[in-house]
């Protein structure tokens, strides 16, 4: 295991993808993050994605230090690391000094040499939990690393055979190949590509979904859904055996491999002595919201929150219902189970959808504890009202936000005001809770003396999906 540091007067930001279809993708970086959080290393810990709430431009405002730690919950460097996050974060480097606040960039979590670790403990451990042993892997198994490879981003196809050449170089297995499903070597060529008896796979993804659960077990010849149908390992194939693990990702040791890459930013690009000052803070989220409570009166509100005085939260549907008949919620993590799907199932990757499940209670046991959960439930909002109650917010219009779109999104650049409000009337009044404040959908403000608003400063990356498929058609390429 890795040594934690404390870094008790800064941050820690962690950015994960997402996604809009898959409820799996985001998990892996918000319990990486609740790890950390639990050993008390940072002073705060936050996560933003690319396509779920918290969104990449509204990460930083919920962090109070002036020292922030980004690190990418990615496999590689490339397209999103390289470009994406930079941009939306609006770094200049490694080191970015910007609005009073020192913004450190760390390396993308797949990059750090302790993956390797990772991997092995993995690959120990998906054999250990199986009814059969490997009584002499370094003579008889051959461990396949597997990516998804694409002629577009070498980066990844290229860390992936590192980490095959370093596990070859442990001498624990018999060999160590990278395989990849849409480039040479083939992964559904396993059966070529080594003559060992025992066989171990390990996805090289941060999250588990498609690839990992259906596309990959597919290529290998086990069941459609590896999910759905709970594969028993090892699966038997004549007079050899194969294991198959989930990604690499979800393995736990991968909350050593974060703290390890803020390990190697600091050694790397802070000096050991350099002048820090933990009282200095950008903002005072946690100090508005007990200021809120103190001036006005219970219950409060807050999207379809109700706020009880003792920090006791419940749907507001439920606020006439005997508590005994609710289901108490015990932690925030079983908050944030609770709250990624809806009554009927369905995954809810806009948190301010008017979707929240009914029938809970949860009990903040302090106001640091309440601001976490209120995070959950609605990212980035106490810090955008916080923002603007001292007139801080920054409000994107669309014409903005279309310009900074790159790649595939690009083509929005070319929707008009028309077709945006469109656009609004049928996605985000039906849709969503915020209060749409840029142009040209903008609402009035109204503002209820013991409610939080939700807020909307600018179009998320759900609406300018739906201006793509406007223009383009749908797909389903997260």
């Amino acid at each position: 295991m890795i040594a934690d540091m404390p870094v008790h007067d800064a941050a820690l930001l962690l950015l994960g993808h997402g996604s809009t279809l898959n409820a799996d993708s985001s998990a892996p970086t918000y319990q990486h993050a609740e790890e950390i959080r639990r050993r008390g290393i940072f002073a705060e810990v936050h996560v933003a994605f690319w396509k779920e709430e918290p969104n990449f431009r509204q990460a930083l405002r919920q962090a109070e230090q002036r020292e922030v730690y980004v690190v990418p919950n990615f496999i590689s460097s490339g397209y999103f690391t390289e470009q994406i996050i930079p941009r939306e974060l609006g770094l200049t480097g490694a080191v970015t000094h910007r609005d009073g606040r020192d913004i450190y960039y760390c390396e993308p979590v797949g990059l750090h040499p302790s993956m390797t670790e990772a991997l092995l403990h993995r690959a120990s451990q998906v054999v250990a939990a199986s009814r059969e042993t490997i009584p002499q892997p370094s003579k008889t198994a051959c461990l396949f690393i597997c990516g998804h490879g694409t002629s577009l981003n070498d980066n990844s196809t290229k860390i992936i055979h590192e980490q095959a050449e370093a596990v070859r170089a442990s001498g624990l297995y018999a060999d160590c190949q990278a395989v990849l499903m849409e480039q040479s070597p083939f992964v559904k060529d396993w059966r070529t590509l080594t003559n060992c008896a025992d066989v171990i796979v390990v996805p090289f993804f941060i999250s588990d979904g498609l690839h990992s659960f259906e596309n990959i077990p597919v290529l290998l010849g086990l069941p459609n859904s590896v999910k759905e149908q709970q594969l028993a390992n090892p699966h038997h194939e004549k007079e050899r055996r194969l294991w198959y693990a989930t990604a690499i990702g979800t393995e736990a040791f991968i909350a050593d491999v974060i703290i390890a890459q803020v390990k190697q930013f600091q050694a790397k690009h802070l000096k050991s002595a350099r002048e820090k000052n933990s009282s200095r803070q950008v903002s005072a989220i946690r100090e508005n919201l007990a200021q809120f409570f103190r001036e006005t009166s219970p219950p409060w509100k807050i999207g379809e929150i109700i706020i009880r005085p003792g920090f006791e939260l419940l749907h507001r549907d439920d606020l006439g219902n005997d508590p005994a008949s609710l289901r108490r919620i015990r932690s925030l993590e079983d908050l944030r189970e609770l709250i990624r799907l809806d009554q009927k199932g369905n995954f809810r990757p806009l948190r301010a959808a008017p979707n929240l499940r009914r029938g809970w209670i949860y009990h903040a046991p302090d106001l640091s504890s309440l601001q976490l959960a209120l995070d959950y439930l609605y990212p980035a909002e106490l810090a955008n009202w916080s923002l603007s109650r001292r007139q801080q917010l920054p409000i994107t219009p669309w014409n903005e936000t279309a310009e900074r779109q790159t790649g595939r999104f690009g083509i929005v650049r070319e929707i008009d005001e028309a077709a945006i409000r469109e656009l609004v009337t049928h996605h985000c009044q039906p849709g969503c809770l915020k209060q749409r404040l840029w142009h040209p959908a903008i609402q009035p403000f109204q503002t209820v003396s013991n409610k939080i608003p939700l807020l909307c400063p600018e179009a998320c990356n759900f609406l300018v999906s739906k201006a793509r498929e406007k223009l383009k058609g749908s797909d389903r390429e997260e």
